[in-house]
């Protein structure tokens, strides 16, 4: 659960290895901190921190894809 500005409220992890894989989310919830912040996580790859992190990153996904972001980006590129 994400609040409007990103900040994590609180998570549920369900099946094999969940006891590994909640901690990032347990630490984010304890220190108030945004989706932003798990996204820019740096985990040693492969491991299965790595979900963490694509998870956080699909919170942003629907903004950094969005009409407005493609008009954006086709504008600021006449100047390139």
């Amino acid at each position: 659960m994400v609040a409007a500005r990103g900040k994590v409220l609180g998570a549920s992890i369900v099946g094999l290895h969940a006891g590994e894989l909640i901690q990032p989310w347990v630490l984010a919830i304890q220190n108030g901190l945004k989706l932003s912040r798990m996204a820019s996580l740096i985990a040693p790859y492969p491991t299965l921190a790595e979900v963490n992190k694509r998870a956080a990153g699909a919170f942003f996904t629907p903004k950094l894809f969005s009409e407005r972001t493609r008009k954006l980006v086709r504008f600021l590129l006449r100047f390139a």
